[in-house]
């Protein structure tokens, strides 16, 4: 194979690489752990806050916020600082597959990288974590870079080259704490198939990257196995465990990939018999693989959140480069064949997919109802912080947010009262609630507050559920014949909106419409919006005596002439045009004013 068609086809697998990482990356909301992300990223002293509440060393987390400073903060932005990496990653495999199969002939057929590299490209969990604002993706790259300069090193000891090894190598340790399983396997590389001077040094510089580390790991990290973990998303050790995980990294096809996979341990050369040593190279990718599945099992025991599979991503380029080269033990014909499938099933099949909660449309929900003065009150455990996200970044009504794990967990001693001085400050409060604690409906209760609006995002059979509560003025506005109460109302210029508030101390037996509507300075009409109560939502026939109804009405047209319009509500029955009398046997009741323009 000549070189520009091998470069030809790993730009081609690139390019696939890209496609596949980049392709639906906004398409799911953010998730509980890009949440944390964002929380950390948002304090003002990103290290105390690691130190305090989190398990994870600082490096991605201040490298993505030098990146939101230059890209911006949206999920576009964030998460295509992951794809990069693991595009970056499939990249890097290439020169890692040359490298370290240099002293193996068979093995360093230029089939190998290609291979390699289509490998890791069609690896569902490199997918999905390349759409994830988490460390992982980086954490390869280092790892990948870490072992290339390794390999690199012990063929030519320079200082330069020892730079470019323990660079890498200490960064990687500043991102992920189960990167230490690559310096456990370079050490016995090290100890067992180097010889001399070479192994003393690779020692010794293997110890200065551990120093390099130390401070932050007896400063920081030691002190942060008293955080809380989060979510015990790790699977317990067992075998049920090691068969997900298998599925995981080596997509449904497992038992031929598995088969590929031991198939590269061998060489299987022209002539009788099978070749097979430890020799250097196989040590180092079956050990990566080997090792960091063997210590994440044991160290789950008595951390269980290491058996993550996501946790576990530092597996991957070891598994294209086995799969690589067993493939590269099949004739050619039948290895272009069986290469094909595989692509074809790789990217036709979705082995790795989390159905994520849509605290997106939750957020939604309530913003597009939001006015400057709101406040979010959010029980949402860890889906407080992605709701927080959504709720920063995707309004331009800013609200007050405050979360009630953030109050019980970080400031007990104030708690509840310097949350209720919060609440009230406010007239109204959109409740974020999916828990089973109840304790966000007292405080409001206590506080005043008045259940107006219930608005739901489904997930999976689940309802994500958002509350409007509002404090009512005593007296109401006016009474309509019909006995429904206007408690309320708010005019918004900026979005032409007016919020109503209605009550009924009796049962209704008709669905009446509600109507808001701008007259000018003639007393012509010049706006209106007619609907059942909330956007149809809230039919009149459906309410419960006493309990007050929230009902918005956005006008139109909204670009109206500069000037000062009357605003008056009506209620009518639709099928005839009946209008309802207000007490004072009116048509319709002003409300107010709307001012456009000046």
């Amino acid at each position: 194979m000549s070189k520009s068609a091998q470069i030809a086809i790993l730009t081609a697998i690139l390019l696939l690489a890209a496609g596949t990482r980049i392709l639906h990356i906004t398409q799911q909301s953010l998730w509980i752990d890009e949440g944390i992300t964002y929380f950390n990223i948002q304090s003002p002293d990103l290290i105390r806050t690691l130190a305090q509440t989190d398990v994870h060393p600082p490096l991605y987390f201040a490298l993505l916020k030098g990146w939101i400073g230059l890209a911006g903060g949206s999920v576009l932005s964030m998460r295509m600082f992951s794809a990069l990496f693991s595009i970056l990653a499939v990249a890097l495999v290439v020169p890692l597959a040359k490298i370290i199969n240099r002293e193996q002939p068979w093995f360093r057929h230029p089939s190998v990288p290609i291979l390699a590299a289509l490998m890791l490209t069609l690896s569902d969990s490199d997918v999905v974590l390349a759409q994830d604002v988490r460390m992982y993706t980086l954490r390869t790259v280092l790892v990948l870079l870490s072992m290339i300069f390794y390999l690199r090193w012990t063929r030519r000891m320079t200082a330069w080259r020892a730079a470019l090894w323990m660079l890498p190598s200490v960064a990687m340790l500043y991102t992920q704490y189960q990167s230490g399983y690559i310096l456990v396997v370079q050490g016995l590389h090290a100890l067992l198939f180097l010889r001399g001077s070479v192994r003393r040094n690779a020692i010794a510089i293997l110890f200065l990257i551990g120093a390099l580390f130390l401070p932050w790991a007896l400063g920081v990290a030691v002190d942060q196995r008293n955080n809380d973990f989060g979510i015990q998303a790790a699977l317990p050790s067992n075998w049920t465990t090691m068969t997900q995980i298998l599925q995981k990294y080596l997509s449904s096809q497992w038992g031929l990939m598995l088969a590929l996979l031991l198939l590269g341990t061998f060489m299987l050369m022209p002539g009788p018999g099978l070749r097979w040593r430890p020799a250097g190279p196989t040590f180092i990718l079956v050990t990566w693989l080997a090792f960091t599945l063997v210590i994440s099992f044991i160290l789950n025991l008595a951390y269980p959140v290491v058996l993550a599979p996501h946790r576990l991503l530092l597996i991957s380029p070891a598994i294209a480069l086995l799969i690589a080269r067993g493939l590269r033990n099949i004739r050619s014909p039948e290895r272009i064949v069986l290469v094909g499938a595989i692509a074809v099933f790789g990217l036709a099949v979705v082995d790795d997919y989390y159905p994520k909660e849509p605290w997106d449309q939750m957020a939604a929900s309530a913003t597009q109802y939001s006015l400057p003065g709101d406040m979010a009150l959010l029980e949402l455990y860890r889906g407080d912080n992605p709701v927080t996200y959504y709720l920063d970044w995707n309004t331009d009504h800013t609200l007050d947010v405050e979360s009630l794990r953030k109050w019980r967990e970080y400031t007990p001693e104030n708690y509840p009262q310097g949350l209720i001085d919060i609440l009230n400050q406010h007239d109204t409060v959109w409740f974020f609630h999916w828990s089973p604690d109840l304790t966000g409906f007292d405080l409001l209760a206590q506080t005043g507050y008045v259940q107006t609006a219930l608005l739901t995002t489904d997930h999976i059979g689940n309802a994500l559920n958002v509350y409007r509560y509002d404090r009512l003025p005593e007296t109401p506005v006016t009474t309509y014949e019909n006995g429904m109460t206007l408690r309320d109302v708010a005019i918004d210029a900026a979005d032409m909106r007016v919020d109503l508030w209605w009550s009924s101390p009796e049962p209704l037996s008709v669905d009446f419409t509600t109507s808001v509507f701008l007259l000018d300075a003639s007393g012509q009409l010049a706006a209106q919006n007619d609907s059942f109560p909330f956007e149809n939502r809230r039919s009149t026939s459906g309410w419960q005596p006493g309990e007050v109804v929230y009902d918005p009405h956005a006008l139109a047209p909204k670009d109206l002439p500069a000037g000062e319009y009357t605003v008056a509500v009506q209620i009518y029955t639709y099928q005839d045009g009946v209008r309802v009398l207000t007490e004072d046997g009116e048509q319709w009741a002003v409300i107010g004013t709307l001012t456009v323009g000046g």
